[in-house]
């Protein structure tokens, strides 16, 4: 491993451990520095700002969740199945990390205007556009219902999520999967 790599890993290492045990507001970019054993200067060779780094570690975490609901998307389970295994996997995802990092999460999510980069929307996109084909195949998809009235309606689930506390939004993760698949029934 080169020392570029040995830098990098050090600091993302250093800011998941901070992101499970402190606030954002109340972790400092010479606090990471200090703890990774690196310099400021080195810190900022990698990521533009305290924000960019905070972004890549939580979507770091993030990126092994999306590995497995593309697995749940690509399983024999029905769409509805497949929805609700894809809720139980990410809640019981969030429960591996601390309540802090989980806080830290939404704190990025609702107040970071670049917390989702391109690639982690287009991945987002790309499991939606799997569940919105399986519902469509299986009939519980009106074919009323096009593609982009789909992913407008997730759009509207994924904004309107923001800014809403992760503890009510935990607590009523089956509301919201029951009101996705059935709406107002």
């Amino acid at each position: 491993m080169s020392q570029t790599e040995k830098k990098k890993k050090a600091i993302l290492a250093t800011t998941f451990v901070l992101l499970n045990n402190k606030e954002i507001k109340n972790i400092t970019v010479d606090e990471i520095a200090d703890k990774a054993v690196v310099s400021k200067v080195t810190l900022f060779k990698y990521y533009k700002n305290k924000n960019h780094l905070m972004n890549v570690v939580i979507m770091n975490a993030l990126k092994n969740m999306l590995v497995e609901v593309e697995a749940i998307i690509d399983s024999d389970l029905d769409f509805e199945d497949t929805y609700h295994a894809i809720t139980a996997m990410k809640l019981k995802q969030l429960e591996h990390y601390s309540a802090t990092f989980n806080q830290n999460l939404m704190v990025q999510y609702s107040e970071s205007p670049d917390f989702f980069d391109a690639d982690a929307i287009d991945a987002q996109l790309q499991i939606y556009d799997g569940l919105f084909e399986k519902g469509r195949v299986e009939g519980r998809i009106s074919p009323a219902i096009t593609k982009n009235d789909f992913m407008f309606i997730i759009k509207i689930f994924i904004e309107g999520m923001k800014g809403l506390p992760a503890a009510l939004l935990f607590q009523k993760a089956d509301l919201i999967t029951r009101f996705f698949i059935n709406g107002f029934k």
